[in-house]
């Protein structure tokens, strides 16, 4: 199972690519590569997010929230509603914190789209990978270590299929000082 490898087929290529480049304004290619980098990073942050006090159940909360099925089978639908551009605004901006202004700009100095554009795509894309997250866990017990190992092994195998997003996430995800568990092999991916 490879989560993030997965959407980026569904989404990054394709008519899927192409309804979400025209959706958000930006290139297909520039918006394939904006999100070669953005879903290891939105992985690496759930992971983080998860292996701290009261993450897991905040990422359970937020996958909740979200109800039906994964857009991606259909993305052109899925882009025509209002929900797919604001819906995942929020989702996004907790997520990353204080870090998600720099974290666009990062990923737009890379792909060469505008800020803005990266904002899109990371709001559109960010519900995506938590309804698959979630749907990861269908009839299995989603609790707090089950989460935790599972971003932690996604992460992680993410990082290690994409370096520049690793080198990202090693800029900007506040990977906390631990050497042991899940962060310490994020933070060994990422040369910390």
């Amino acid at each position: 199972m490879d989560l993030v490898g997965d959407l980026l087929k569904q989404v990054g290529t394709g008519d899927n690519l192409a309804a979400l480049s025209t959706a958000v304004g930006g290139d297909s290619a520039g918006v394939q590569s904006a999100l070669g980098l953005a879903l290891p990073m939105l992985m690496g942050s759930m992971a983080n997010t998860a292996a701290r006090p009261g993450g897991a159940d905040m990422l359970t909360s937020m996958m909740g929230q979200l109800g039906g099925e994964s857009p991606a089978g259909d993305m052109a639908a899925y882009l025509s509603t209002p929900a797919a551009a604001t819906g995942g605004g929020d989702i996004v901006s907790r997520l990353l914190g204080s870090q998600m202004g720099a974290i666009q700009n990062a990923i737009a100095q890379k792909t060469g789209l505008p800020p803005a554009v990266i904002g899109s795509v990371l709001a559109i894309v960010t519900p995506m990978m938590l309804r698959a997250v979630s749907q990861a866990f269908t009839g299995k017990k989603m609790d707090q270590a089950g989460l935790t190992s599972l971003l932690g092994d996604q992460a992680e195998m993410a990082m290690k299929s994409s370096p520049d997003a690793a080198a990202l996430a090693g800029q900007f995800l506040d990977v906390q000082q631990e050497s042991t568990g899940i962060l310490g092999s994020i933070k060994k991916i990422l040369g910390m």
